[in-house]
């Protein structure tokens, strides 16, 4: 009986977590550092970012925990790049445009009218395409940045006051804001006067005057106050905005195997999330724009034709910037036209110009 209860005693000594033993595991657990523009509260960008986290988490099981620097606490928007990529900053999350800036190919998403319909720039952008691996491994090769996420947040729109924008020439000679160099380069062909504005300053420049004008994606439009400064949106389809999710590559690979694998699951994770979720977050943004009296405008088909006409020397530009890699992306683009998920156009209404 006695030899027994030595027994039972020993077990249970084994089974009781040794002294110190959470603190250990504690110490173990990694922590990435991410830089988001916005409050975690927004709804495109902040809400991606905090399902990241919880991901991460879940996925792990607290191995790995996320710190969110939002609202642009370390990095300003056209900052995010470069801070990934020297290692200031372990994750970020910006627009392709400004990957654009090291990697010009990158800029194909921004050329006017080649993504204009959602069943092409999914299948462009999923985690298997062509066009979206062309991309991800040049960035990672030039810049040691390993993608993690694409998250669209919507077309590029005008957003102006007084009259819609729906011609090309309402926008001669007119101040423009823009995110990136792909952006203003569409605007200086149309007959706009761009400028490079960082985003969290375009809704005071409309307010103050300096501004006639800003193309930037939908997602701004809530987020950074314009619906108190404009009132007519104007959807021209021409181009949509991707965001990566991108972390440096250094600190990716001084993860251990498990965490790296953790790290790219739980990214495809809320990629898929979002990417599903993205048409009710435009309704729900379009909805809220009209409930504070804001207009929104579509193009017809012949003022479709007057955009592409006038914008039509971007993808010579693109093609001359973009060297090897932009006629490889090409292409992938012209063989996944001919793709049946991709060979029909963003609407059927019919021409009424000739």
């Amino acid at each position: 009986m006695k030899s027994w209860l030595v027994y039972l005693l020993v077990l249970m000594s084994l089974l009781l977590p040794v002294p110190g033993a959470r603190a250990q595991q504690a110490a173990q657990q990694v922590t990435l550092r991410a830089t988001l523009q916005t409050p975690v509260s927004n709804p495109f960008y902040g809400r991606a970012m905090l399902r990241f986290k919880e991901e991460l988490g879940k996925q792990s099981e607290n191995g790995i925990a996320l710190q969110i620097f939002d609202n642009a606490q370390l990095f300003t928007n056209d900052q995010v790049v470069d801070a990934v990529s020297s290692g200031a900053i372990d994750i970020g999350t910006t627009a392709v445009h400004n990957f654009a800036k090291k990697v010009p190919a990158a800029a194909i998403i921004d050329q006017p009218f080649l993504f204009n319909f959602p069943a092409l720039l999914r299948a462009a952008v999923r985690p298997d395409g062509e066009i979206r691996k062309l991309i991800d491994e040049a960035v990672l090769a030039q810049m040691g940045i390993r993608i993690l996420w694409w998250q669209s947040i919507g077309d590029n729109m005008f957003y102006s006051n007084g009259q819609d924008i729906a011609d090309p020439e309402r926008m001669k000679d007119r101040r423009v804001a823009v995110p990136g160099t792909s952006v203003a380069e569409f605007v200086a062909q149309c007959g706009g006067k761009a400028s490079v504005v960082a985003m969290e300053n375009m809704a005071g420049g409309m307010k103050d005057g300096s501004l006639d004008m800003v193309l930037v994606a939908l997602a701004a439009f809530q987020g950074r106050g314009f619906w108190k400064v404009v009132d007519t949106i104007t959807r021209t389809g021409h181009a949509p905005t991707e965001f990566l999710l991108a972390i440096n590559e250094k600190a990716f690979q001084s993860l251990s195997p498990e965490h790296r694998a953790t790290v790219v699951r739980a990214a495809r994770t809320v990629e898929r999330e979002m990417r599903e979720q993205a048409s009710e977050f435009e309704a729900k943004t379009y909805t809220f724009a009209e409930s504070k009296g804001v207009k929104v405008r579509d193009v017809t088909p012949d003022q479709v034709a007057e955009w592409r006409a006038c914008s039509a020397a971007m993808i010579v530009e693109y093609m001359d910037k973009g060297g090897e890699l932009a006629s490889k992306l090409m292409a992938a683009y012209g063989r996944l036209r001919t793709d049946p998920c991709c060979t029909a156009g963003p609407g059927e209404m019919a021409f009424t110009r000739r």
